[in-house]
């Protein structure tokens, strides 16, 4: 099994059973959140990491996806702030899975 970095908007080329880990910052007022993802994909992991600057620099989101069929599945994650409806900002990942 490897794992992929991935850092926002973009394709991403895994196998089967591969890890694509997705670190994005957020504010103290917002957090990333899965609004859709395709079902050969799981998320495996959802934590957060401190800054290793000053409070005010934030945190950053990591999110572990593992790929669970041969396909292609698109990642969309929304940054919101709870009660939003529209998020603050969007991203896009496409996860390519070989066979």
């Amino acid at each position: 099994m490897a794992e992929v970095e991935v850092a926002g908007d973009g394709t991403v080329t895994v196998d089967v059973g591969d890890e694509v880990v997705v670190r994005l910052p957020e504010g103290s007022d917002r957090t990333w959140t899965v609004h859709s993802m395709g079902e050969r994909l799981l998320l495996v992991g959802d934590v957060v990491a401190p800054s290793s600057g000053p409070p005010a620099a934030g945190r950053t989101r990591v999110l572990r996806l593992r790929a669970v069929g041969p396909t292609g599945d698109e990642v969309v994650l929304h940054l919101l702030r709870p009660g939003e409806a529209e998020p603050a900002e969007q991203r896009r990942i496409t996860v390519a899975v070989r066979r």
